[in-house]
């Protein structure tokens, strides 16, 4: 055990640093407001409970024309839609080949007009009055071509489960935008059209599980700029809020994507990452007495406190850290083991 304190330590430690160090690549949404010309798409499943706290704040932004994507919905969506000021798209279902969310958006984008900019946006969150035009003015001031955020929530998850997969996030698509993948979070992104028309759009993208990765690495890697900011003041999910839907959203996301990346290995893969992400957290808890151990500890508790802090979320639930990364081993052993996923009623992949 000894070598394993020494491995869990030095790990954590340089997981840690470069993880704080990535948070300074992700920019502060811009205090200006710019108005121009938006097209505001809004992909909703059974979500009849949620539009009226998107669409209050979001309906009559300067600029934005809102269209809500109703995919093959067993409630009333589209007529709560409508009552909350929306225009509404209806849809059967995702067409062959492609995945449900990805072909609502690409319906939505379909009804464009002239608009400048088109902005994606999840049913389940709210946003604040001017949230559409400090977009706007931060991909000018940046230069960007795509912004996205994820905002902030008041579950459970967002300070025990989200701060170590947030770390999993950057990892692999860093903020600093030098990974395989660009970064970007489908609760709320704005893309400027010309780039997204001229990049192939959702039909590039049609199968795919990771459609917000997948769009800001499609941009990425066609000469776009892509950033991401803090926009926690203005925007807020509740998709989030209970522990066990946040463990199903990442799990509709990551089983299929694994798969997608990497065929009949991906689950082999789950299974590896979710067995060294137990032994990650659980090092520190049970060889507490070692110094080793208490440096692992320390470095988990401060990336963590980093994404908290960042989100608004118990700054001191940093001391659970590594409990966080034991639960994201399980969660990944899920992702591997238990088979199939499903969300709002279909199944993903």
């Amino acid at each position: 055990m000894g070598i394993l304190g020494v491995v869990s330590g030095t790990l954590s430690t340089l997981r840690s640093a470069r993880n704080v160090a990535q948070w300074k690549h992700v920019s502060e949404v811009s205090s200006a407001s710019a108005v121009a010309s938006v097209l505001a798409v809004v992909p909703a499943r059974n979500e009849e409970a949620a539009l009226p706290a998107l669409l209050s704040g979001l309906v009559g932004q300067p600029g934005v024309r809102v269209v809500v994507v109703d995919d093959a919905s067993g409630d009333a969506t589209a007529a709560v839609a409508r009552s909350c000021g929306a225009e509404v798209i209806s849809s059967s279902g995702p067409a062959d080949g492609w995945a449900g969310k990805t072909h609502a958006m690409h319906l939505g984008v379909e009804a464009a007009r002239d608009e400048e900019w088109l902005l994606f946006v999840d049913a389940d969150v709210t946003v604040a009055p001017d949230l559409v035009g400090r977009l706007v003015a931060s991909a000018g001031e940046l230069g960007a071509d795509l912004v996205s955020s994820s905002g902030r929530g008041t579950g459970p998850a967002w300070w025990f489960l989200l701060p170590a997969f947030n770390t999993l996030v950057f990892e692999g698509s860093p903020p600093d935008g030098r990974g395989a993948t660009a970064l970007a979070v489908g609760h709320c992104i704005l893309v400027r059209r010309a780039v997204f028309e001229a990049d192939g759009g959702w039909p590039a993208l049609a199968s795919t599980h990771a459609d917000d990765v997948g769009l800001a690495t499609l941009i990425r890697d066609s000469g776009g700029v892509v950033r991401f900011l803090d926009a926690t003041a203005l925007l807020t999910t509740s998709g989030l809020d209970s522990f066990g839907d946040t463990w199903r959203s990442l799990r509709k996301s990551i089983q299929p994507s694994m798969r997608e990346m990497f065929g009949p290995w991906g689950r082999v893969l789950l299974v590896v990452a979710g067995l060294l992400h137990l032994a990650y957290g659980l090092i520190p808890v049970l060889r507490w007495r070692s110094p080793w151990s208490w440096l692992a500890w320390f470095a988990q508790a401060v990336s963590h406190r980093e994404f908290v802090r960042r989100v608004g979320a118990p700054q001191v639930s940093a001391v659970l850290a590594p409990l966080s990364w034991a639960t994201i081993g399980v969660f990944l052993l899920d992702c591997a083991l238990r088979p199939g996923a499903s969300w709002k009623g279909r199944r993903v992949g």
